[in-house]
């Protein structure tokens, strides 16, 4: 459990990184690579039944900060727990 919550750590870390970077770079091929990000999920779908309404849905979205930070968070916490 505390490994996915480290990733998961890793990949926002990375991710405000690449956001960050993006606006500090100029419009450019170094900027066009940290803005582009990719999304896979599911998007929000609501199911109302009059009585209850439910709403349902994950996406995630990936950029490649966020991956290097998930690689980075996922070596470093194996390196120091095993």
């Amino acid at each position: 459990m505390s490994f996915v919550v480290i990733v998961v750590v890793g990949a926002l870390i990375g991710s405000f990184l690449g956001k960050f970077l993006a606006i500090t770079f100029p419009q450019g091929q170094i900027h066009d690579l940290l803005a582009t990000e990719i999304a896979a999920g599911l998007n929000p779908t609501v199911l109302d039944l009059r009585v209850i309404e439910i709403t349902l849905g994950c996406l995630l979205r990936f950029n490649v900060t966020s991956v290097i930070g998930m690689i980075v968070s996922a070596v470093t916490f194996k390196t120091l727990f095993h």
